[in-house]
């Protein structure tokens, strides 16, 4: 038989196995061998592997797309028809939690089959994680879990996530070194970033939804060390270690709950190996200083994935703009502007919370004032003291983004913690930070 077999070969190979996986679950489950969660894992697992010798069995992509689309469909029908879900359905839905993780999965092995297709180590590498270290870390977690923590509507273990990174450092570290020209301590080294980086992205997931994100994102960090000087690897290895042990140490000191914090972690590494100490030092600053002007209250931690990740994604826009048209101070200026819009909203919320008779653009000024001299000013002076007009500029961003969060929140006196609060803040940051265009 040539090799790899006709496309549609593959597809009906596929699915017989994907069909027989979930159907021999089902049976074991119905039987009573096996309880839920084990029927669960067993089919995340043997899809794994299976998905995982797609590079064996396809070299185009419409095939996947169109096995990720039959997966959809068929698992959409087991969860949805009654008489589907009694008969098969056991080995996926059994389980007392809402996920959309069987979903994600085929969805995620598709994306990443059309950026990397027929490629082994990128592909097949995150998918064996997740299909491995995933199920090994929940059996450990759900069986010795004793150090809890709290991740987007989840409680997880500690446990469970030391497993999940050793298992994903096996996973990653022998297929590399056995099978590639990559020295031992590069495959070392990209091993450990890899299981570190999946570890917090398995962490902060929610609803099932790691089964997209760690397939994705370790395709794009593999793609990205791979071929990394050892040096590189080695500040890779120790910057990703720092932000998630200095996020943690940090958190008691914040509002977000566990699987935010993390998610910072997370941020600040992309932030810093995409571009550099000046994209992380605003951030940086935000995470610390923001609680000075909003401190927990009670003692809560209220905040959710949400915040951190509106708080980051208008500066990934200036982000991008800078990898396509490098060397123009201006994006990392209005990046830095994007955060002191964030810090100065904050602070005005806070201000105008507790002092609900006072006058709002007073307080406006007063934020204003204070997030520069907590943002924009340091990181100015990181940059080397870019053009004044540039700063000038920023400065007017801020106080015009800042005013127009004030404007967009209607109960905005009441301290507002709603996701709407936060997608309007970000919104506002980036349209502030704009002014940065009109720069020479």
């Amino acid at each position: 038989m040539i090799w790899p077999p006709p496309p549609l070969i593959g597809i009906a190979l596929v699915s017989i196995l994907l069909a027989l996986a979930v159907g021999l679950a089902a049976l074991l489950r119905r039987l009573g061998t096996i309880d839920g969660e084990f029927a669960r894992k067993s089919v995340h697992i043997q899809l794994g592997i299976i998905i995982a010798a797609f590079p064996w069995l396809f070299d185009e992509r419409w095939p996947v797309w169109v096995l990720a689309g039959c997966a959809v469909a068929a698992l959409a029908a087991l969860r949805w028809v009654p008489s589907l879900r009694s008969l098969l359905g056991g080995s996926l839905h059994d389980v007392e939690r809402a996920s959309w993780g069987e979903f994600c999965f085929p969805i995620a092995a598709a994306l990443s089959w059309s950026v990397v297709p027929g490629d082994w180590m990128r592909f097949s590498l995150p998918i064996l994680v997740l299909a491995v270290a995933d199920a090994v870390a929940a059996l450990i977690g759900s069986t010795y879990g004793r150090l809890h923590y709290g991740s987007a509507n989840a409680r997880k273990s500690w446990e469970g996530s030391v497993a999940f990174a050793f298992t994903a450092f096996l996973v990653v570290h022998i297929p590399l070194l056995l099978g590639t020209p990559i020295g031992r301590a590069e495959s070392l080294l990209i091993a450990v970033n890899v299981a570190l980086m999946l570890m917090l992205v398995e962490a902060l997931a929610w609803e099932g939804f790691d089964n997209l994100f760690i397939p994705v994102a370790g395709m794009l960090l593999i793609d990205r060390l791979h071929g990394m000087p050892l040096g590189q690897l080695g500040d890779s290895t120790l910057m990703m270690t720092g932000l998630a042990i200095g996020s943690w140490w940090w958190r008691r000191r914040t509002t977000l709950d566990d699987a935010s914090v993390l998610c910072c972690a997370v941020f600040g590494f992309v932030l810093w190996d995409l571009g550099g100490w000046p994209w992380l030092v605003p951030p940086a600053l935000v995470f610390v200083l923001y609680t000075t002007l909003s401190p927990p209250r009670d003692g809560r931690r209220e905040h959710h994935v949400t915040v951190p990740l509106t708080i980051v994604l208008p500066s990934l826009v200036w982000l991008l703009v800078a990898s396509r048209f490098p060397g123009d101070v201006r994006w990392i200026i209005g990046a830095t502007t994007t955060y002191t819009v964030h810090l100065a909203a904050i602070g005005l919320f806070v201000a105008a919370h507790r002092q609900p008779l006072r006058s709002w653009f007073v307080l406006l000024m007063q934020s204003w004032i204070v997030a520069m001299l907590a943002v924009l000013l340091p990181t100015a002076l990181l940059l080397g003291s870019p053009p004044w007009s540039h700063l000038a500029l920023a400065a007017g961003g801020t106080f015009v983004g800042t005013a127009l969060i004030w404007i967009a929140i209607p109960d905005r006196r009441n301290l507002p913690i709603s996701e709407r609060r936060w997608w309007w803040q970000a919104i506002a940051a980036l349209a502030g930070s704009t002014v940065v265009l009109l720069a020479p």
